[in-house]
């Protein structure tokens, strides 16, 4: 019995029947046959045959060109699939377009001119112009022209009626445990009598209460406290001489003082000044702007620093909160150099549409600062929790009556500007207006509810009214966030789960009291270092992470926290970390953003990296970096090859590796041992691991050729696109600044001023003779395998034309307009030398033509050589390998040290 295939559900394809272009294929060649036959014994005429052929093709035109048109651009907002049906249309089925929407049907088959969906694609009425994020290119408004003008053959079919789904349940706030005033725990006597601190005693009492199959894992070890802790507080290592110092305390407080003095290190803000950029959405530039205007986000490098500083300096929370909503009617001057503190609203992306920015700052302030989904009311009602899209507008109000204030003296400062409460958008649809919603607190935490007239907001736009609110002991959700967010940081995993939504389908912790006991002794003084130093002195913080078989089947994500969980370096710490054993690492504190991905690399910690929102490098994606894109609540931790083979081959660990040697060059084998593991993971060796490393450094030295450096086969131009669209001309980029490859007369304007490649992508300048050409260089003869990713991600303009060449000869081409596209793998033979032309021209305009275009080749030689190229892993500006030499058999060996588990690994 065959396996029925499946089908992508936006198909609208049934998994138990083929799809219905195969079976309407299938039915012409047996059709055709059919009429032959029939025909030639006189019993029919063609003319009933040919009338099926003809609606078979007008079935094939839907399949090919229509069908994917509305999946692409309508569905989002007007499927089934996607639960959406803004103005009550939808267009998955025919009998959908016929029947329409709030303005009547969609579709007139055979009068495109009298089709509402003509209309709006057209953008003949500004009140109806869909899709409302740009308008389609004139080949696809054409498309569906000739698709109704025809008839509007159309063979998609209604999925089966799903059952009635059970109506949203309306939750009274006073219900769910998030929105309960929170209160400090009174723990058991028995479990509190063994125990250091309450919450020590509310795990203890946990598992007394039940039969869990769990014991409590002893303290770790000193070596390891002390290791692990430095990692929490700074995000660095801890030196051979602090381990040794506190190892050897024999204080009774000696672990309380170490904790003290890590709080008191500018390193403690850098650490968790991070941990809340991610909350922040922080970024460096605006994202895609239209062609000529400046991407760079001005000042954002000033919200970074006041973050750092806020946590350095012990900033209450709660003035955090204040600041970062409405500096403007606290520190107005700047005098205190809080204005900074607003780019928690004003760093987030600054989209083409107004409404989407707005957007952006309601989701970052709802799951942020309260965790709450408040965003997911735009277009209707939440379908979990108690928030209206009334509420939704009335936050939209305040942050439409605020504005950037240009002139003023942060650049990320924003001010009130004609406060007014804004009307409700029906279904989210720009001018399809409602009932205006009053500027107010959400009526789920508000004491009066929704009929509460004292409750609105009357302080100019609103947002300090709004922080108020928020920054309140008497708010249940405040204080919990952010403490949940804390312990997050420093033990591994959330108490609750969902550390941004603590709606109605967040789960309560697992050991009931510890949160709200917690937010309790938070909301007192809203100190974050006093928090933090009250979790790292719990058992349960200090306990060691060793875990038996039977432990893990019994509890495997640790919710009763009967052990630490162990945690891999983040990104900003492993790079850290490397830098600081090499000695390299700069302690400035604050300042512009670098790039950090250059050769060599600047010696700022990862903290001050540039971090560009449009083209965010693939490097920080493989060891999954917050995405700059949109509040991040919690990062994921992937295991990927891309990991290792960074740490293999990059020059920067290579670098570091042989600064860690070069510091035992005059000493013995076995005295850089000592030196070297002392430097990289704080200790001695051990007697076995010793004789290991003798044993290595005794190896004579392997004379080899130097492996070819992936840069090398990479080159960086523009040229001139002949009528086959192949290259004609090539010429190499000279001029490198910021990250971009361009032409020495860029920086002047004129026809050169858009033409560049980056890491990620790049722009073609005007015409046929300015095609951006990224060129990749076969090192021998053989094969090549080419495959990636491509995206022209601008709404606007007419796309890029994309090209893969092998000198005359065309490999592969496309026209890349407004959407992302996959491509390859594309196989080819090449002769060494051949130049693979990688090329985006205009298509006709510049205008939004900023491209994205990950390139991923693998060559096999003839004789069994394999290389692998990746364009943004080998991007680089100009460098110098006179002096790169394959690495001595002590820097080899530093080099395993630094990339072993135990020094990217905290436990």
């Amino acid at each position: 019995m065959g396996v029925a295939p499946a089908f992508p559900r936006w198909s609208g394809i049934s998994a138990a029947q083929p799809p219905p272009r195969i079976v309407l294929n299938m039915g012409r060649i047996a059709f055709t046959l059919i009429a032959r036959f029939c025909t030639h014994l006189g019993w029919v005429t063609p003319l009933l045959f040919c009338s099926v052929a003809l609606a078979d093709e007008k079935t094939d035109y839907f399949e090919a060109k229509v069908r994917p048109l509305l999946v692409d651009h309508c569905y989002e907002c007007h499927s089934v699939e996607a639960d959406e049906s803004a103005g009550e249309l939808q267009v998955d089925t025919r009998a959908a377009l016929l029947t329409g929407g709030t303005r009547g049907p969609a579709m007139v088959p055979g009068d495109p001119d009298e089709s509402l969906l003509l209309q709006a694609v057209s953008y003949d009425d500004p009140g109806l112009e869909m899709p409302p994020d740009g308008q389609l290119e004139d080949e696809q408004i054409e498309v569906l022209r000739k698709w109704i003008a025809d008839g509007a053959v159309d063979p998609r079919k209604p999925d089966p009626a799903p059952p009635e789904p059970e109506e949203t349940e309306q939750v009274d706030p006073a219900n769910h445990w998030a929105f309960q005033p929170f209160h400090a725990a009174v723990p058991p006597a028995d479990a509190a009598a063994e125990s250091t601190s309450v919450l020590d005693a509310l795990v203890n009492a946990h598992l007394q209460a039940g039969e869990h199959g769990v014991q409590l894992n002893p303290p770790a070890a000193a070596k390891t406290l002390v290791r692990r802790l430095t990692f929490d507080l700074t995000g660095l290592p801890a030196t051979a001489a602090e381990v040794q110092a506190f190892v050897e305390d024999r204080r009774a407080d000696a672990y309380e003082r170490l904790v003290d003095r890590l709080l008191a290190t500018p390193q403690f803000g850098e650490r968790f000044g991070r941990h809340w950029l991610d909350v922040a959405r922080y970024a460096d530039t605006v994202g895609y702007t239209l062609a000529g205007r400046e991407r760079r986000l001005a000042g954002s490098e000033r919200y970074r620093d006041w973050v750092i500083n806020a946590f350095n300096q012990d900033l209450p929370y709660d003035s955090m909160i204040r600041y970062q909503l409405a500096a403007d009617r606290l520190d107005p001057e700047n005098a205190a150099g809080h204005l900074d503190a607003m780019g928690f609203i004003t760093v987030g992306r600054r989209f083409l549409r107004g409404n989407d920015t707005i957007d952006d700052r309601i989701d970052v302030i709802g799951r942020g600062l309260l965790g709450l989904t408040v965003a997911c009311a735009r277009c209707h009602d939440h379908k979990f929790d108690p928030i209206p899209t009334m509420d939704y507008y009335a936050l939209f109000g305040v942050m439409q009556s605020s504005r950037l204030k240009e002139d003023g003296p942060s650049p990320l400062m924003m001010e009130d500007h004609k406060p007014h409460d804004a009307h409700v958008l029906i279904r989210g649809q720009a001018g399809n207006r409602g009932p205006v919603a009053p500027r107010q607190f959400l009526t789920a935490l508000r004491s009066g509810g929704s009929d509460d007239s004292a409750a609105r907001f009357k302080t100019g736009s609103g947002r300090l009214d709004l922080a108020e609110k928020i920054a309140t002991a008497d708010n249940p959700l405040t204080a919990r966030v952010m403490v949940n967010r804390v312990w997050m940081h420093l033990i591994g995993t959330p108490l609750v789960a969902t550390p941004s939504d603590f709606g109605v389908r967040s789960a309560p912790p697992e050991v009931p009291g510890m949160l709200d006991d917690l937010a309790t002794s938070f909301a007192a003084d809203w100190s974050i270092k006093r928090l933090v130093r009250r979790i790292v002195c719990t058992d349960i913080y200090r306990r060691s992470s060793e875990a038996s078989e039977a432990a893990i089947a019994a509890d495997p994500d640790n919710l009763r926290l009967t052990r630490a969980n162990r945690r891999r370096r983040d990104f900003e710490s492993l790079r850290d970390s490397l830098l600081m054993v090499s000695d390299r690492l700069e302690t400035v504190i604050g300042g512009e953003p670098v790039d950090i991905l250059v050769t060599p690399t600047p010696p700022r910690r990862t903290v001050y990296a540039f971090i560009d929102r449009q083209n965010l490098p693939g490097l920080f994606r493989t060891f999954d970096f917050a995405s700059p894109d949109a509040h991040t609540p919690r990062r994921a931790f992937t295991t990927v090859p891309q990991q290792a083979l960074f740490l293999m081959n990059d020059p920067m660990v290579l670098a570091s590796a042989v600064r860690v040697a070069d510091g035992c060059a005059e000493r013995t084998d076995e005295a850089a041992i000592e030196h070297i593991y002392r430097t990289v993971l704080a200790r001695s060796p051990s007697a076995e691991e010793r004789a290991e490393a003798l044993a290595f450094l005794a190896l004579p030295d392997t004379v080899s050729e130097p492996l070819p450096d992936p840069r090398d086969l990479w080159q960086y131009g523009f040229s001139t696109v002949g009528e086959d669209k192949t290259a004609t001309s090539f010429e190499r980029f000279t001029y490198f600044k910021d990250g971009r490859w361009q032409h020495p007369e860029a920086p002047e304007g004129g026809r050169f001023r858009y033409l560049q490649l980056t890491r990620t992508g790049g722009h073609p300048g005007p015409g046929n003779q300015l095609a951006a050409n990224r060129r990749w260089i076969a090192p021998a003869d053989g094969h090549c395998e080419v495959i990636g990713q491509m995206e022209h991600p601008s709404m606007q303009g007419n796309g890029v034309q994309i090209t893969i060449a092998n000198g005359n000869k065309v490999l592969w081409e496309t026209h890349l307009s407004h959407r992302p596209q996959p491509y390859g793998p594309i196989r080819f033979a090449v002769t060494k030398g051949d130049a693979i032309d990688f090329l985006a021209s205009d298509h006709g305009s510049t205008s939004h033509d900023s491209f994205r275009w990950k390139i991923a080749v693998h060559f096999e030689g003839e004789h069994g050589q394999k290389v692998d190229s990746d364009s943004e892993l080998d991007f680089s500006g100009p460098y110098d390998r006179s002096d790169e030499q394959p690495l001595s058999r002590r820097e080899q060996f530093a080099h395993a040290l630094l990339i072993s588990n135990e020094f990217i690994f905290v436990d």
